[in-house]
């Protein structure tokens, strides 16, 4: 048996190792292309770019490996099938259950050094990138304007832009939003038909000629009614210091894609303390408030809430006095609502942040588990297919993987958004895989197809008899 199991992991080392390749420079195509031009245009050195290319790799391989085992497992189980090779292990007393025992013994090898990959070496290489990326970026700012896009050009201001011609620098439906200090909610907002872009790379500076625009803005903050419009035929706005040298920020925050399974972990540990935080202030809201609905009823406690001062006697001091009371009751039951409504939306706001870190904690298990689940489905699948040609595998591999990774997409946005657990978004594609790997395993082990038909003769009746007409 041992060398039979070894005859099969040697088989599917090839086709493993082929679409590994073969997949991961498929992801790259994507990567190359949205690259090549920000290199051109920085003019970033060669040494450099390749250093991006090869960080990029992170993340792909991630999800080029299970799909390189599935890919494996239908190309090597079908050519032996094709071989007659599988029917001669059958011959030999050897079942299908034999045949997959190592192969799935390789797939969980591949499946631990892919967990602790994802562990150790992918969020340390993401976080690489993102320094990089981020620090090419902060060198030529003005490159990155793009159309249908909001450019920070800093942190107090954004640029979008509908149309833009790279040759002329002309630029259509131009909104500009600039803010006296960074979490500004008031900013002051530039809107023009169409401007240009005027680089002075000699003071590192760049002009933006803006024509037929308003100018929307509130003069003082602290009057909100106060609001002003400007309307002008041409605006030009400088933007000093956009042009910077590359250098190393050494950039220490991290993405959720950036962190490791303990970092994950308690990430998701903070943002679910602080959920608490904000309910028991919604929770202390409430309590404060009942308790003051308690003292104006209660007839001895009622001073604490009206004052000191008495209520006037009958007449209509005293009904505009009561009155005044309960328009400030009505005040402060909707300053509470209101506050509790504003609490219960940072609360949401932590839930996603939660549901983010532990959708990528459940991903750094679930995608590599996908090897065993491709490695089950893909014998069954081969042996099936085997006379149809290894074209037809790698189109099985690709519709498989294709329907994996919906359920992945999907299932990561839905828990985003908090309509879905981040265990069963991540577990949902294997979970469902699974149930339709092991009865289709089953059926194949026992060759037996999945729908039996009989049909039952008529016994025949030695009464009856069969005669002709008389004539």
């Amino acid at each position: 048996m041992y060398l039979i199991y070894r005859h099969l992991l040697n088989t599917a080392a090839g086709p493993f190792f082929f679409g590994w390749f073969v997949i991961t420079f498929l992801l790259m195509i994507d990567v190359l292309f949205r690259y090549v031009d920000l290199f051109v245009s920085k003019g970033v050195p060669f040494l450099m770019a390749t250093e991006v290319l090869v960080l990029s790799l992170g993340h792909t391989f991630a999800l080029s490996v299970p799909m390189a085992v599935l890919i494996a497992i239908l190309m090597s189980v079908g050519q032996l099938a094709a071989d007659q090779e599988i029917t001669a292990l059958k011959a030999s007393g050897i079942s299908l259950w034999s045949v997959l025992l190592p192969l799935l013994f390789g797939a969980g090898i591949i499946a631990m050094g892919l967990t602790a990959y994802n562990h150790y070496v992918f969020p340390e290489s993401n976080h690489t990138l993102a320094n990089l990326l981020f620090d090419i970026n902060r060198k030529k700012p003005m490159l990155e304007i793009r159309e249908q896009q909001f450019t920070d050009m800093s942190d107090r201001l954004t640029i979008f832009v509908s149309e833009k011609d790279d040759k002329t620098g002309r630029i259509e439906d131009v909104t500009i939003i600039e803010k006296e200090k960074p979490g500004d909610l008031s900013p002051r907002i530039t809107i023009a038909t169409w401007g240009r872009i005027i680089p002075d790379h000699e003071n590192d500076s760049m002009l933006i000629e803006l024509h037929d625009g308003e100018i929307h803005e509130r003069p003082d903050k602290e009057v909100p009614e106060k609001y002003q419009v400007i309307r002008f035929g041409q605006h030009n706005l400088n933007i000093p210091n956009v042009e910077k040298d590359f250098h190393a920020s050494g950039r220490q925050t991290r993405g959720d894609r950036e962190m490791n399974l303990k970092d994950l972990w308690a990430a998701a540990a903070e943002e679910r303390h602080r959920q608490e935080k904000t309910r028991a202030n919604v929770t202390g809201l409430a309590k404060t408030m009942l308790t003051w609905q308690w003292k104006l009823l209660d007839p001895d406690l009622r001073t604490e809430v009206l004052g000191n001062r008495p209520a006037p006697p009958e007449g209509p001091d005293r009904d505009n006095f009561l009155d005044g009371k309960f328009r400030a009751s009505l005040i402060k039951v909707d300053r509470v609502v209101e506050q509790s409504r504003y609490q219960e939306k940072i609360s949401d706001s932590y839930r996603v942040k939660e549901n983010r870190y532990l959708v990528e904690f459940h991903k750094k298990f679930a995608i590599p588990f996908a090897c065993l689940v491709f490695a089950l489905i893909g014998v069954p699948m081969a042996v099936t297919s085997s006379r149809s040609g290894k074209g037809i595998s790698v189109s099985l591999a690709i519709g498989v993987y294709l329907l994996y990774y919906l359920f992945l997409v999907g299932g990561e946005k839905f828990a985003d958004r908090g309509r879905l657990d981040p265990f069963l978004a991540m577990w949902a594609a294997n979970f469902f895989l699974l149930a339709l790997g092991i009865p289709l395993f089953i059926k194949s082990a026992r060759e037996s197809t999945w729908f039996n038909f009989s049909l039952k003769s008529r016994k025949a009746d030695p009464s009856a008899s069969v005669s002709g007409d008389s004539v």
